[in-house]
């Protein structure tokens, strides 16, 4: 493994710690160095080296006396190779001594094209759109030339040779250079669509049957005027359909992303999979001239060599075996993770894709109901459980029972009845669905997520709980449904089957205010967070401040801001809508106020602090790989043996939502593998207890304030929410409000109970137990005091407030906590009130639960199963996203650590991967 930088990206400039030094650019280095790129970041070296091949490179300097050969390897992923300078010329490289930078460059091998300043190879502008269809066969009589046959997907540029081209072959593979007279670009602009050479306005399937997989043509479609078909042979025998819409005038759009025409369109797909591993390489075009002994044409169109059907059925059965090994693509977009990495269940193909496995001609022979009956027969059922349904935002929730079913072809059904064996109220084709993570604030409740449907079947929104139930669903359901599990890239000749290449998107949202002149002095006010018109975040009503100057508009101060983990890899569009509330509790309605922004595929951020009326806002899309859990190893052992100094770091500089999302991500994966994941629990609240004195353990913030809060939070929230709002001896108790102390007690009885049917909870509380007793010996009153400070202190009241969020929560919220540090004193029992009696029991039990050592914690075996990988590339993305941030000068200093010290103590094998995720 290379080894990597010492220094955080833009440190020389970000980091308060140092001085910037002028770097002095090399003497030897001339013009015709192309590769050195001067003083630059690794950062900005990894955006330049984005979308290259593998053996992309340049060289930069970060210090007068050292430099990085930054590099794209073999597995796709940018290098950063030190160099540096010794006494005066020498440079030491890979434990050798070169006398110039060139000398370095040219002796090391795997550089092979250099990246130059404001402009990249001839090379990188071929991987990316130089693509060609060949129109006249081209036979290669020489060595150095190509052979190409009509409709083959041509990769090339100009080469010195007036009237020639060089380049690659995509269909068969083989290298070199033709007449430029042969060739017309992929990209073409037409005012007729009927103009294209691969266009028909009516064909049969079998024009692309029989031709090799990556065959493709472009058809008219029976779904309307200005659709078209695009046929692709993915498989042996099977063909598959993509529905494109527009026309040349307006633009084209397939699956949800726009292109301006056609050639676009295919230039996308020759460079990537557009299902399975199976990019685009020949057309089927109508002007094709073939010679007759190699094949024969029907309408012109391409064939195969003629076989008899003995002929055909042997071939058939040979690679049958071999083409249901092959993996069914999810949907555009998805890469092809080797079989090796497959799991039992298949991936759905596009919206627009019909693909069941059955050869397209004869899927003609079929009618819906006949495909359905044969789809039916082979169903594999993945998993099943209860759940809360409604098809409208304002509908109750009602209960129901769930079936995940793979069928054959590669897509998935979500089966919904009200209850097990009962009749069936909706199926739903999940192939044909987007999934939307729903905010807790959309129905003041966790484990809630929404299935958009592209054709007419009702919306669907579930509730899953326990919330480790929720988690367990997101990641089967976001395997199946489309435009979740989207890869990175794929460069063309240099795709890597190391990891599964898939990719997460997550919706981050910061609401500052709102400006308007409309606002009513009697109303409050919220702000939604609608993505691709599916609300998916909520913020709490506020009253308008008023006009501060005659010149200055009514402002609502929203402050809101929220993370939605999992949303759609594709182009989406986020809308802010004000909404109004009147004083008699009628239902809200949007003031007619919204902000509209696009985000693309990649990171993008977009902010608006308008003059005038409307919202002060920063909306960012952010995108991790997600790598297999082999590559997350060494994390996985840095969170378990020293969590403190990996996450110390980004506790300390994070903005405050991406940090509670990190302790969130950490939450996550103990409540999926506690027993993997308890020693890092046990470590940081160890390290917490060091520093702690008896009288403000866990009072103050800190790393593991932050991730035990979260555990419990999404723990405990939803059941203790439900005991709170619907609870009817509790809710007649506190209308009282002459004595809360029947109700004080029916709460922490609820508590008392419920903890003892949550494990993950209860092993949660040992391990504080255990760790408090380790740090204040023979005091249990201080044992108490840690628990009290756990559970009480920082989650139960917490959601007291913020769900009754009257005054009587703040009077029940006190009773609590008065309750509590009586259970934690060295009173006796007979002095205590009831509920002081029932929490004192909670504190006992999890201390004799360590005295009996009923719980094991440690489990050293690496999970396989049960680690859901996406929430290791998100810890991965924020470790390295802190490490680009200077400490704020508000935050209270977690530690005495810089960035830069942060940077040259994680261990390198961490540190390279965290750099994979930016």
């Amino acid at each position: 493994m290379h080894s990597s930088e010492n220094s955080t990206p833009n440190s020389s400039t970000d980091s308060p710690f140092k001085l910037k030094t002028p770097k002095v650019t090399p003497p030897e280095i001339t013009a015709i160095d192309v590769w050195f790129h001067g003083e630059l970041s690794e950062h900005d070296a990894n955006h330049l080296l984005q979308n290259t091949t593998a053996g992309a490179f340049l060289v930069r300097q970060t210090s007068p006396t050292r430099f990085y050969l930054s590099i794209v390897d073999s597995d796709g992923y940018p290098k950063h190779m030190p160099i540096r300078l010794l006494t005066s010329p020498h440079y030491m490289f890979e434990g050798k001594r070169y006398d110039t930078l060139r000398d370095v460059v040219d002796d090391y091998k795997p550089a092979v094209y250099p990246i130059g300043k404001g402009e990249m190879t001839s090379l990188k502008r071929i991987m990316n759109n130089e693509f060609f269809l060949c129109m006249k066969s081209f036979e290669g009589t020489e060595i150095d030339e190509m052979s190409a046959e009509v409709g083959d997907v041509l990769t090339l540029c100009d080469s010195n040779e007036p009237g020639w081209m060089i380049g690659k072959n995509e269909t068969n593979e083989s290298s070199g250079i033709i007449r430029s007279s042969h060739v017309e670009p992929l990209i073409t602009v037409v005012d007729d669509i009927t103009e294209l050479p691969y266009f028909y306005d009516s064909v049969s399937s079998e024009m692309v049957l029989y031709s090799p997989i990556g065959t493709f043509l472009l058809r008219r479609s029976s779904k309307g005027a200005d659709t078209y078909a695009l046929l692709v042979k993915t498989q042996f025998d099977v063909i598959e359909k993509f529905l494109i819409v527009g026309s040349p005038a307006k633009g084209f759009n397939l699956a949800g992303r726009p292109f301006p025409t056609i050639g676009h369109v295919l230039t996308r797909y020759c460079n990537r999979a557009i299902a399975g591993r199976v990019r685009l390489t020949h057309a089927v075009c109508i002007k094709q001239n073939r010679k007759p002994s190699s094949c024969r044409s029907i309408a012109d169109g391409r064939w195969a060599a003629p076989m008899s059907s003995s002929q055909y059925e042997d071939v058939k059965e040979k690679t049958k075996e071999k083409s249901r090994r092959m993996f069914r693509g999810a949907s555009i977009d998805t890469a092809l993770a080797s079989s090796s990495f497959l799991t039992n269940s298949s991936m759905p193909s596009p919206s627009n894709t019909f693909s069941t496995g059955i050869p397209e001609h004869f899927q003609d022979r079929f009618t819906d109901d006949d495909s359905h009956d044969h789809l039916e027969t082979s169903r594999t059922a993945v998993a099943s459980t209860v759940a809360l349904r409604k098809s409208r935002e304002e509908k109750q929730w009602k209960d129901c029972w769930l079936t995940l079913s793979d069928l054959p072809g590669g897509f998935s059904q979500l089966s919904v009845s009200d209850s097990i064996g009962s009749k069936l109220r909706q199926q739903v084709d999940l192939s044909a669905c987007t999934m939307f993570w729903l905010d807790e604030s959309v129905f003041s409740v966790d484990g809630c997520l929404f299935l958009s449907s592209f054709t007419q079947q009702p919306a669907l929104f579930l509730c899953f709980r326990p919330f480790t139930t929720f988690l367990k669903w997101v990641r089967m359901l976001r395997s199946r449904t489309i435009y979740q599990d989207v890869p990175p890239a794929l460069i063309q000749g240099s795709v890597s089957f190391i990891d599964p290449n898939s990719q997460v998107s997550l919706l981050s949202v910061e609401i500052d205010k709102f400006r308007s002149e409309t606002f009513k002095q009697d109303m409050m006010y919220s702000a939604n967070v609608l993505l691709n018109g599916v609300k998916v975040a909520s913020s709490s009503s506020f009253a308008p401040t008023g006009n501060r100057s005659a010149n200055e508009l009514p402002v609502v101060v929203i402050d809101s801001k929220f993370i939605v983990p999992s949303i759609p890899t594709c182009t989406s569009n986020v809308q802010l809508s004000i909404i109004g509330h009147s004083s008699t509790g009628k239902k809200g309605r949007p003031c007619g106020v919204s902000v509209s922004v696009c985000l693309h595929e990649w990171n993008e951020i977009v902010n608006q602090n308008p003059s005038d009326s409307g919202f002060v806002f920063r909306v960012q899309r952010i995108q991790s790989p997600v790598l297999s859990i082999e590559r997350y190893r060494s994390l996985l052992e840095a969170m378990r043996e020293s969590p403190s100094a990996l996450f110390s770091w980004p506790s300390q500089v994070l903005p405050q939502h991406l940090k509670v999302f990190m302790y969130s991500c950490v939450s996550h994966l103990y409540a999926l593998n506690p027993n993997y994941f308890s020693p890092l629990i046990r470590c940081v609240i160890r390290d917490v207890l060091a520093t702690s004195t008896p009288e403000d353990v866990f009072r103050k913030d800190s790393l593991a304030t932050g991730i035990i809060t979260q555990c419990l939070r999404h723990l405990f929230k939803t059941p203790f929410d439900e005991f709170l709002q619907e609870n009817s001896a509790f809710s007649q108790a506190i209308k009282q409000q002459t004595n809360l102390d029947a109700a004080v007690e029916l709460l922490v009885s609820f508590v008392d109970q419920r903890l003892m049917t949550i494990p993950l909870a209860t092993r949660l509380l040992v391990i504080a137990s255990e760790c408090a007793q380790e740090r204040f010996g023979d005091e249990p009153h201080l044992v108490k005091r840690t628990l009290s400070a756990l559970l009480i202190l920082r989650v139960l009241n917490p959601i007291i407030f913020s769900t009754l969020n009257t005054g009587i929560g703040s009077q029940i919220a006190k009773s609590v906590q008065i309750c509590a540090n009586l259970a934690a004193s060295q009173s006796t029992s007979d002095s205590l009130s009831p509920a002081a009696v029932t929490i004192r029991r909670i504190f006992d039990r999890m201390i004799i639960l360590v005295e009996q050592k009923q719980i094991e914690f440690d489990d050293e075996s690496l999970p396989e199963v049960d680690v859901h990988t996406e929430w290791l590339s998100w810890l991965a993305y924020l470790i390295g996203h802190s490490l680009t941030l200077r400490t704020s000068v508000t935050a209270a200093p977690l530690s005495t650590m810089t960035s830069e010290e942060m940077h040259s103590r994680m261990p390198l094998a961490v540190l390279e991967l965290v750099r994979l995720h930016q």
